[in-house]
C-alpha cells in the first residue's frame, strides 16, 4: 500500500531533478486521495447492504427492492473501481521507488568513482615527480661517489628504486582502475573507507634535576684532580668550580 513508502526515498528525492520528484509526489497524493475515497465507498456499500436487507425483511414491493438493488450494485462497482485504482497506484509508487533508489545508487557510485580517479591522478603526479627526483639523485650520487665512497650505497639505492618504482606505480594505477570499474558496476561499496586519524603523540616530561653537590676541580702542582665523582648525569646537575692551590 501507499503507506509503506520508504522515508529514505523521500530524503533522497533532493538528489534528483524536479520533474521526477513532482511525479512521485503527485502519485503519492493521488494514492492518499483514492485510499480515502475507498474508505468512504466501503462504508456506503455496507449501508446499502443493510438497507436492502431491511427492505427485504419488511416485504417491500419489487420496485423498491429493485431500486435498493441498483444502489447496492452502484456502491459495489465504486468499491471495485477504487480498489483497482489504488492497486495500480501502489504499483506505480513501487516502480518509482525502485527507479529513484537506482538513480541515487548510481549517483553515489559516480561520486565514489570520481574521488578514486582524483586520488589516482594525484598519486600518478606525485609518483612521476618521485621517479624524476630519483633519476637526479642517481646522477648526483654517482658524481659524489668518485671522491666520497660513502655515496655509493645511496647511488645504488637510487638506481634500484628508479628501476622498480615505475612497475609498482603502474600496478597501483591498474588496481585503482579495476576498483573504479567495480564500484560503477555495483560490486564494491559506494562509500570509501575514511582516512585513519594520526596516532596521538605522547610527550614525556624530562626528569627533574637538582643541585646535589658541587664537584671541585683541584689543581695541585698544575695537575687537575676531580674530587668525589658525580652521580649519573640524568639525575644530578653538577656545578663545577675550579680551585687553585
Amino acid at each position: 500500500m501507499w503507506s509503506n513508502f520508504k522515508p529514505t526515498v523521500l530524503i533522497a528525492m533532493s538528489l534528483f531533478k524536479p520533474d521526477a520528484e513532482k511525479t512521485l509526489q503527485k502519485t503519492l497524493d493521488a494514492a492518499k486521495s483514492v485510499a480515502g475515497r475507498l474508505v468512504t465507498a466501503k462504508t456506503l456499500l455496507a449501508e446499502r447492504h443493510a438497507a436492502a436487507n431491511e427492505l427485504a425483511r419488511d416485504n417491500a414491493d419489487d420496485a423498491t427492492l429493485d431500486e435498493a438493488k441498483g444502489k447496492l450494485r452502484a456502491a459495489q462497482i465504486r468499491v471495485d473501481t477504487l480498489s483497482a485504482a489504488l492497486t495500480e497506484t501502489d504499483q506505480k509508487i513501487l516502480q518509482l521507488e525502485q527507479e529513484l533508489v537506482a538513480v541515487a545508487d548510481k549517483k553515489q557510485r559516480e561520486a565514489a568513482a570520481f574521488e578514486i580517479e582524483k586520488t589516482a591522478e594525484g598519486f600518478a603526479s606525485a609518483a612521476a615527480d618521485a621517479v624524476t627526483s630519483l633519476g637526479a639523485l642517481a646522477l648526483h650520487t654517482e658524481a659524489m661517489a668518485r671522491f666520497l665512497p660513502d655515496a655509493a650505497d645511496l647511488h645504488s639505492f637510487a638506481l634500484r628504486a628508479k628501476a622498480e618504482l615505475p612497475g609498482s606505480i603502474e600496478m597501483l594505477l591498474m588496481l585503482a582502475r579495476h576498483y573504479t570499474d567495480a564500484v560503477l558496476a555495483g560490486h564494491n561499496k559506494t562509500t570509501l573507507p575514511a582516512l585513519e586519524a594520526p596516532a596521538p603523540t605522547v610527550q614525556t616530561q624530562p626528569v627533574p634535576t637538582a643541585h646535589v653537590f658541587t664537584v671541585r676541580d683541584v689543581a695541585i702542582d698544575g695537575i687537575y684532580r676531580e674530587s668525589n665523582p658525580p652521580l649519573p648525569q640524568h639525575q644530578v646537575s653538577v656545578r663545577r668550580e675550579v680551585v687553585h692551590m
